[in-house]
């Protein structure tokens, strides 16, 4: 009997120890469930204490980040209740009136924040738009300026300012940013895709041309069905079904519109697509050998020593199309086809469905008007490109889908 002592002793505090773990989970969703109130719900007047302000912010961080604007700011009241001088949560609270639509009590919160914390590089970006916001455009750019002095390799106010500066039509101030960026950081393709389209602003055309060289970098590579598919229409077939079940499909995601985006399609199981691996890398060692011998272009300068792949899939529906984007985590990125609407496939003057070159995002506010180029798709053909080279793709009127795997080569 007295052999039995020490085991059940043991398990008794074992026991005890899983208990008090469940306790405090549950005590920690209680906590959670409390902070984090459906939209419009009465702030509750208990002040949060010490330990529970950390937990308090990171769960107001998740939600502002995810769109839940209003129930973040529940929360960041609850911390400036406690603490009225809390910088992040007058900084975040901040952005949200800012996006109400309120910058006069955005600037409030934030220059709160700076005064208690004036090393910050994320509150003079803060700052920076909230004074774009109201048109003080001269203190913007100062709050732009004192952000990449306290955080040089922080890209965000290197893209702010030179837009400013953009639409201050001084796109020469704009494209001495961005080269600042890319001086600061190295390899930066948005700074380097808003500098192409800055040089054509500033009427430097031969510049942009060169960076912007769409006959010499967009290249179109001819592919057959992969080993172990008896044509291409029959792996076409296979890799569109895994597509269209994949379980990360998810509509109107990322840049496209009318349509369907699925995550990581290289997710290491069995798929049509681990038969496409093996061209997709014969495609991009062909690209290389085709490349010019200038070692100062972008697109050679930073040729990857290794890489690795990230591929996707895109359905897209009646008025499906890409809103003008590039992939700033590429070096080169990659398109190609398995269903095509009669239309795209037959023509049209509008170019629809086809892919589009030379068009800015709307968000880069460039006065000189686009001049796009277009390419029309076929299946067994794959279009290569540098990823900085803005893109998107024409809408199309049909009820036939448009299928297609996207990658992008990434430095390693």
């Amino acid at each position: 009997m007295g052999g039995l002592v020490a085991p059940l002793f043991m398990m008794a505090n074992k026991s005890q120890r899983q208990s008090r773990k469940q306790a405090a989970r549950r005590e920690k969703l209680r906590k959670q469930k409390a902070l984090q109130k459906p939209s419009g719900a009465t702030e509750s007047s208990a002040l949060l204490q010490p330990q529970e302000v950390g937990q308090a912010m990171t769960l107001a961080v998740q939600l502002h980040a995810n769109g839940r604007l209003d129930d973040a700011a529940v929360i960041y009241r609850q911390v400036l209740r406690a603490y009225p001088e809390h910088p992040d949560a007058l900084s975040s609270l901040a952005m949200i009136e800012s996006v109400r639509g309120k910058p006069g009590r955005a600037l409030q919160l934030l220059r709160r924040a700076i005064a208690r914390v004036d090393n910050n590089a994320g509150y003079f970006m803060n700052l920076g738009a909230v004074l774009d916001q109201l048109e003080e455009r001269d203190a913007a750019a100062n709050a732009y300026q004192r952000a990449i002095e306290l955080e040089p390799q922080y890209p965000d106010p290197y893209y702010n300012l030179g837009d400013l500066y953009l639409r201050e039509d001084q796109p020469d101030q704009a494209i001495e940013v961005f080269d600042a960026c890319m001086n600061a950081i190295g390899r930066e393709f948005h700074a380097l895709a808003y500098k192409s389209f800055a040089l054509i602003d500033a009427g430097r055309l031969a510049e942009a041309n060169y960076l912007m060289d769409i006959d010499q970098y967009v290249r179109a590579f001819q592919f057959s069905a992969p080993a172990g598919y008896p044509s291409l229409a029959a792996f076409n077939e296979a890799l569109a079904t895994h597509i269209k079940s994949h379980p990360t499909l998810q509509a109107n995601v990322m840049s496209t519109e009318h349509g369907s985006h699925t995550g990581e399609l290289l997710d290491g199981s069995d798929s049509p697509m681990s038969a496409m691996v093996a061209i997709i890398h014969e495609a991009i060692s062909w690209y290389v050998s085709q490349l010019p011998d200038d070692p100062q272009h972008p697109a050679v300068r930073w040729v990857p020593a290794q890489w690795k792949l990230t591929s996707w899939g895109v359905v897209m529906n009646d008025r499906g199309h890409e809103r003008p984007h590039i992939h700033p985590r590429g070096w080169l990125s990659g398109v190609f086809y398995l269903t095509l609407p009669e239309i795209v496939v037959n023509g049209s003057e509008q170019h629809e469905g086809w892919l589009e070159f030379g068009r800015a995002s709307p968000d880069l506010h460039v006065s000189a008007p686009p001049h796009p180029r277009h390419f029309q798709p076929a299946c067994g053909q794959m279009f290569l490109f540098p990823s900085y080279f803005y893109h998107g793709t024409v809408p199309f009127r049909s009820e036939q889908e448009r299928i297609c795997v996207a990658f992008d080569v990434e430095p390693v």
